[in-house]
Protein backbone atom coordinates (compact mmCIF):
# COMPACT_ATOMS: atom_id res chain seq x y z
CA UNK A 1 0.00 0.00 0.00
CA UNK A 2 1.58 3.41 -1.07
CA UNK A 3 2.47 5.73 2.13
CA UNK A 4 0.02 8.50 2.48
CA UNK A 5 0.85 12.32 3.36
CA UNK A 6 -0.44 15.29 4.87
CA UNK A 7 0.01 18.89 3.54
CA UNK A 8 1.10 20.86 6.51
CA UNK A 9 0.44 24.76 5.83
CA UNK A 10 2.02 27.45 8.20
CA UNK A 11 0.24 30.61 7.41
CA UNK A 12 2.13 34.09 8.56
CA UNK A 13 0.77 37.82 7.95
CA UNK A 14 3.90 38.07 4.98
CA UNK A 15 4.33 34.40 3.92
CA UNK A 16 2.69 30.87 3.53
CA UNK A 17 4.73 27.61 3.75
CA UNK A 18 3.22 24.96 2.32
CA UNK A 19 5.06 21.17 3.16
CA UNK A 20 4.43 17.42 2.41
CA UNK A 21 5.22 15.39 5.13
CA UNK A 22 5.36 11.80 6.13
CA UNK A 23 3.74 10.08 8.81
CA UNK A 24 7.27 10.52 10.66
CA UNK A 25 7.66 13.99 10.19
CA UNK A 26 9.92 14.26 7.11
CA UNK A 27 9.21 16.51 4.72
CA UNK A 28 8.90 15.16 1.32
CA UNK A 29 8.97 18.74 -0.39
CA UNK A 30 8.01 22.05 0.37
CA UNK A 31 7.04 25.59 -0.99
CA UNK A 32 6.38 29.35 0.03
CA UNK A 33 4.64 32.14 -1.30
CA UNK A 34 4.11 35.62 -0.01
CA UNK A 35 0.52 35.98 1.60
CA UNK A 36 -0.02 39.15 0.07
CA UNK A 37 -3.00 39.75 2.97
CA UNK A 38 -4.06 42.75 1.71
CA UNK A 39 -6.08 41.24 -0.67
CA UNK A 40 -8.31 39.58 1.68
CA UNK A 41 -9.72 36.34 3.04
CA UNK A 42 -9.96 34.30 -0.48
CA UNK A 43 -7.00 35.87 -2.25
CA UNK A 44 -5.08 34.48 0.72
CA UNK A 45 -6.64 31.30 0.54
CA UNK A 46 -6.07 30.86 -3.08
CA UNK A 47 -2.06 31.88 -2.29
CA UNK A 48 -2.68 28.82 -0.10
CA UNK A 49 -3.58 26.00 -2.93
CA UNK A 50 -1.22 28.00 -5.22
CA UNK A 51 1.59 26.45 -2.23
CA UNK A 52 0.06 23.12 -1.72
CA UNK A 53 0.11 22.79 -5.63
CA UNK A 54 3.88 23.35 -5.56
CA UNK A 55 4.63 21.48 -3.04
CA UNK A 56 2.59 18.44 -4.30
CA UNK A 57 4.67 18.78 -7.56
CA UNK A 58 7.77 19.34 -5.99
CA UNK A 59 7.18 15.84 -4.28
CA UNK A 60 5.97 14.32 -7.24
CA UNK A 61 3.09 13.22 -5.61
CA UNK A 62 -0.59 13.41 -6.48
CA UNK A 63 -3.43 14.52 -4.52
CA UNK A 64 -4.85 10.70 -4.15
CA UNK A 65 -1.32 10.81 -1.65
CA UNK A 66 -2.93 13.25 0.38
CA UNK A 67 -4.67 11.54 3.24
CA UNK A 68 -5.28 15.46 5.66
CA UNK A 69 -4.67 18.89 5.46
CA UNK A 70 -3.08 20.73 8.35
CA UNK A 71 -3.01 24.75 8.92
CA UNK A 72 -1.51 26.42 11.71
CA UNK A 73 -2.67 30.02 12.02
CA UNK A 74 -2.00 33.24 13.79
CA UNK A 75 -4.89 34.28 15.95
CA UNK A 76 -8.45 33.53 17.57
CA UNK A 77 -9.67 29.98 15.90
CA UNK A 78 -12.19 27.71 16.24
CA UNK A 79 -10.70 24.39 15.94
CA UNK A 80 -13.78 21.98 16.34
CA UNK A 81 -15.62 23.63 13.53
CA UNK A 82 -12.36 24.43 11.14
CA UNK A 83 -13.55 28.61 11.49
CA UNK A 84 -10.97 31.55 11.69
CA UNK A 85 -12.43 33.53 14.32
CA UNK A 86 -9.81 36.68 13.38
CA UNK A 87 -6.32 36.50 12.66
CA UNK A 88 -3.45 38.54 13.75
CA UNK A 89 -1.81 41.14 10.86
CA UNK A 90 -4.48 39.93 8.74
CA UNK A 91 -7.34 42.61 7.79
CA UNK A 92 -10.98 41.21 6.71
CA UNK A 93 -10.39 37.58 8.86
CA UNK A 94 -13.49 37.27 10.67
CA UNK A 95 -15.34 34.05 11.00
CA UNK A 96 -13.76 32.58 7.73
CA UNK A 97 -14.73 28.80 6.95
CA UNK A 98 -10.96 27.85 6.05
CA UNK A 99 -11.33 24.55 6.31
CA UNK A 100 -14.68 24.25 4.18
CA UNK A 101 -12.27 26.26 1.46
CA UNK A 102 -9.39 23.77 1.58
CA UNK A 103 -11.68 20.84 1.41
CA UNK A 104 -12.93 21.92 -1.99
CA UNK A 105 -8.93 21.88 -3.32
CA UNK A 106 -9.27 18.38 -2.16
CA UNK A 107 -11.57 16.44 -0.26
CA UNK A 108 -9.79 15.26 2.82
CA UNK A 109 -10.19 16.19 6.61
CA UNK A 110 -8.62 19.38 7.42
CA UNK A 111 -7.34 20.58 10.90
CA UNK A 112 -6.95 23.93 12.20
CA UNK A 113 -4.89 25.13 15.00
CA UNK A 114 -2.77 28.01 16.36
CA UNK A 115 0.23 28.78 14.58
CA UNK A 116 2.63 28.69 17.53
CA UNK A 117 1.37 25.26 18.88
CA UNK A 118 1.74 23.93 15.74
CA UNK A 119 5.16 24.52 15.64
CA UNK A 120 5.53 23.32 19.33
CA UNK A 121 3.93 20.05 17.86
CA UNK A 122 6.63 20.17 15.40
CA UNK A 123 9.19 20.84 17.60
CA UNK A 124 8.52 18.47 19.97
CA UNK A 125 7.48 15.65 17.77
CA UNK A 126 10.96 15.82 15.49
CA UNK A 127 13.05 19.01 16.64
CA UNK A 128 14.25 19.85 19.34
CA UNK A 129 11.94 18.04 22.00
CA UNK A 130 12.64 14.72 20.77
CA UNK A 131 11.82 12.10 23.62
CA UNK A 132 10.50 14.74 26.30
CA UNK A 133 7.20 14.25 27.41
CA UNK A 134 6.78 18.12 29.10
CA UNK A 135 7.81 21.16 27.28
CA UNK A 136 7.12 24.53 26.29
CA UNK A 137 8.08 25.91 22.98
CA UNK A 138 8.77 29.97 22.99
CA UNK A 139 8.61 31.60 19.82
CA UNK A 140 10.38 34.99 19.81
CA UNK A 141 9.58 37.13 16.65
CA UNK A 142 7.46 40.03 15.65
CA UNK A 143 5.56 39.27 18.70
CA UNK A 144 6.05 36.59 20.85
CA UNK A 145 3.72 32.82 20.89
CA UNK A 146 4.37 30.25 22.19
CA UNK A 147 2.87 26.44 22.42
CA UNK A 148 2.73 23.69 25.66
CA UNK A 149 2.83 19.95 25.48
CA UNK A 150 1.69 18.12 28.29
CA UNK A 151 2.32 14.64 28.81
CA UNK A 152 3.21 13.97 24.75
CA UNK A 153 -0.25 16.40 23.98
CA UNK A 154 -0.52 19.59 23.03
CA UNK A 155 -2.51 21.16 26.36
CA UNK A 156 -5.26 23.66 24.62
CA UNK A 157 -6.76 24.56 28.03
CA UNK A 158 -11.01 24.89 28.82
CA UNK A 159 -11.31 27.53 25.25
CA UNK A 160 -8.80 25.87 23.49
CA UNK A 161 -6.46 29.31 24.12
CA UNK A 162 -3.80 27.79 26.14
CA UNK A 163 -0.60 28.92 24.96
CA UNK A 164 -0.77 32.68 25.19
CA UNK A 165 2.48 33.23 26.84
CA UNK A 166 3.29 35.98 25.28
CA UNK A 167 0.94 37.95 27.02
CA UNK A 168 2.16 36.64 30.88
CA UNK A 169 2.86 39.96 32.51
CA UNK A 170 6.87 40.63 33.73
CA UNK A 171 6.81 44.37 34.28
CA UNK A 172 3.30 46.02 36.32
CA UNK A 173 3.18 49.36 34.47
CA UNK A 174 5.77 48.37 31.48
CA UNK A 175 4.95 49.39 27.92
CA UNK A 176 2.52 48.02 25.53
CA UNK A 177 3.40 46.11 22.78
CA UNK A 178 3.58 47.64 19.66
CA UNK A 179 1.21 46.02 18.28
CA UNK A 180 -1.31 46.28 21.35
CA UNK A 181 -1.76 43.04 23.62
CA UNK A 182 -1.09 43.38 27.55
CA UNK A 183 0.72 45.84 29.64
CA UNK A 184 3.76 44.83 30.66
CA UNK A 185 3.36 41.67 28.99
CA UNK A 186 6.55 39.77 27.63
CA UNK A 187 5.80 40.80 24.11
CA UNK A 188 6.03 44.51 25.13
CA UNK A 189 9.25 43.73 26.69
CA UNK A 190 11.22 41.19 24.58
CA UNK A 191 9.95 40.79 20.81
CA UNK A 192 11.55 42.19 18.26
CA UNK A 193 8.86 44.71 17.60
CA UNK A 194 9.77 46.06 21.26
CA UNK A 195 13.38 45.52 20.82
CA UNK A 196 13.07 47.34 17.38
CA UNK A 197 10.69 50.32 19.30
CA UNK A 198 13.91 50.69 22.27
CA UNK A 199 16.68 50.65 19.53
CA UNK A 200 14.87 53.32 18.44
CA UNK A 201 14.60 55.41 21.31
CA UNK A 202 17.94 55.30 22.03
CA UNK A 203 18.91 56.35 18.74
CA UNK A 204 16.78 58.83 18.52
CA UNK A 205 17.81 60.53 22.21
CA UNK A 206 21.64 60.17 20.40
CA UNK A 207 23.17 57.08 21.72
CA UNK A 208 26.28 56.31 18.92
CA UNK A 209 25.34 52.72 17.37
CA UNK A 210 26.29 50.70 14.00
CA UNK A 211 22.50 50.39 13.64
CA UNK A 212 22.38 53.37 10.95
CA UNK A 213 24.61 52.61 9.14
CA UNK A 214 23.92 49.20 8.88
CA UNK A 215 20.53 49.80 7.94
CA UNK A 216 21.78 51.97 4.70
CA UNK A 217 23.83 49.47 3.72
CA UNK A 218 20.89 47.20 3.58
CA UNK A 219 18.64 50.12 1.76
CA UNK A 220 16.16 50.06 4.13
CA UNK A 221 14.80 50.92 7.35
CA UNK A 222 13.85 47.63 8.48
CA UNK A 223 15.57 46.23 11.83
CA UNK A 224 15.68 42.68 10.92
CA UNK A 225 16.86 39.69 13.31
CA UNK A 226 19.87 39.71 10.80
CA UNK A 227 20.63 43.40 11.52
CA UNK A 228 20.69 42.96 15.15
CA UNK A 229 23.00 39.79 14.71
CA UNK A 230 24.98 41.83 12.92
CA UNK A 231 25.04 44.46 15.64
CA UNK A 232 25.88 41.94 18.18
CA UNK A 233 28.87 40.90 15.70
CA UNK A 234 30.59 44.71 15.58
CA UNK A 235 30.01 44.77 19.49
CA UNK A 236 27.62 47.62 19.13
CA UNK A 237 27.07 49.07 22.39
CA UNK A 238 22.90 49.96 21.90
CA UNK A 239 22.44 47.02 20.58
CA UNK A 240 23.91 44.36 23.00
CA UNK A 241 22.23 46.47 26.21
CA UNK A 242 18.79 46.35 24.62
CA UNK A 243 19.17 42.59 23.69
CA UNK A 244 20.97 42.07 27.50
CA UNK A 245 17.58 43.51 28.75
CA UNK A 246 14.86 41.46 26.53
CA UNK A 247 17.29 38.66 27.34
CA UNK A 248 17.07 39.53 31.26
CA UNK A 249 12.96 39.50 30.68
CA UNK A 250 13.26 36.26 28.51
CA UNK A 251 14.62 34.87 31.74
CA UNK A 252 12.41 36.19 34.02
CA UNK A 253 9.46 34.87 31.86
CA UNK A 254 11.57 31.19 31.69
CA UNK A 255 11.05 31.09 35.28
CA UNK A 256 8.19 31.87 35.53
CA UNK A 257 7.06 29.12 33.51
CA UNK A 258 9.44 26.69 35.18
CA UNK A 259 7.93 27.24 38.50
CA UNK A 260 4.10 27.30 37.15
CA UNK A 261 4.33 23.96 34.76
CA UNK A 262 7.80 22.10 36.07
CA UNK A 263 8.40 20.89 32.09
CA UNK A 264 11.39 18.81 31.22
CA UNK A 265 12.44 21.32 28.60
CA UNK A 266 11.86 25.06 27.33
CA UNK A 267 12.48 25.39 23.65
CA UNK A 268 13.60 28.60 22.38
CA UNK A 269 12.65 29.47 18.62
CA UNK A 270 11.65 32.67 16.06
CA UNK A 271 13.22 35.22 14.13
CA UNK A 272 15.40 36.57 17.12
CA UNK A 273 16.54 33.10 18.33
CA UNK A 274 17.35 31.88 14.86
CA UNK A 275 19.47 35.29 14.23
CA UNK A 276 21.04 35.34 17.71
CA UNK A 277 21.23 31.76 18.94
CA UNK A 278 23.37 30.54 22.04
CA UNK A 279 24.38 34.25 22.66
CA UNK A 280 20.81 35.23 23.41
CA UNK A 281 19.50 31.44 24.72
CA UNK A 282 22.27 31.48 27.11
CA UNK A 283 21.57 34.52 28.84
CA UNK A 284 17.84 33.71 29.05
CA UNK A 285 19.23 30.12 30.82
CA UNK A 286 20.93 31.80 33.20
CA UNK A 287 18.58 34.26 34.26
CA UNK A 288 15.94 31.28 34.43
CA UNK A 289 17.32 29.81 37.04
CA UNK A 290 18.46 32.16 38.86
CA UNK A 291 14.84 32.20 39.75
CA UNK A 292 13.27 29.29 39.58
CA UNK A 293 12.14 28.00 42.88
CA UNK A 294 12.68 24.87 43.28
CA UNK A 295 16.63 24.21 42.73
CA UNK A 296 16.14 20.24 42.90
CA UNK A 297 17.07 18.69 39.84
CA UNK A 298 17.07 22.14 38.34
CA UNK A 299 20.23 21.34 36.00
CA UNK A 300 17.61 18.52 34.57
CA UNK A 301 15.21 21.40 32.89
CA UNK A 302 16.75 21.75 28.97
CA UNK A 303 16.57 25.40 27.90
CA UNK A 304 17.30 24.83 24.46
CA UNK A 305 16.99 26.18 20.71
CA UNK A 306 14.10 25.13 18.51
CA UNK A 307 15.75 23.16 15.43
CA UNK A 308 13.49 23.31 12.60
CA UNK A 309 13.65 26.96 11.73
CA UNK A 310 10.78 28.26 9.88
CA UNK A 311 9.64 24.48 8.66
CA UNK A 312 8.54 23.65 12.34
CA UNK A 313 4.97 24.86 11.77
CA UNK A 314 4.12 23.18 8.68
CA UNK A 315 5.70 19.98 9.95
CA UNK A 316 3.76 20.41 13.28
CA UNK A 317 0.57 20.92 11.69
CA UNK A 318 0.58 17.80 8.92
CA UNK A 319 1.62 16.02 12.22
CA UNK A 320 -1.63 16.72 13.78
CA UNK A 321 -4.15 15.93 10.65
CA UNK A 322 -2.50 12.95 10.50
CA UNK A 323 -3.09 12.30 14.58
CA UNK A 324 -6.72 13.55 14.13
CA UNK A 325 -6.80 10.38 11.57
CA UNK A 326 -6.32 8.24 13.82
CA UNK A 327 -8.66 9.46 16.59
Amino acid sequence: MASKYAIGVDLGGTKILAAVVDAQGSVRAAAKKATQAEKGPEAVINRIRKAMDEALDKAKLTKDRVAAIGIGAPGIIDSVNGVVISLTNLPGWHNIAIAQSLRRWHAVPVSLSNDVRVAAVGEHRVGAGLGVHSMIAVFVGTGIGGGIIVNDKPWVGFRSSAGEVGHMVILADGPYAPGGGIRGGIEALASRSAIDRDLRAGIAAGRKSVLPDLLKEKGNDAITSSVLAKAVSKNDPLTIEVLRRAAYYLGLHAASLINAFDPEMLVYGGGVIEALGEWMVAQIRDVAKQHAINRTGLDKVKIVEAKLGEQAGAIGAALMALDALKA
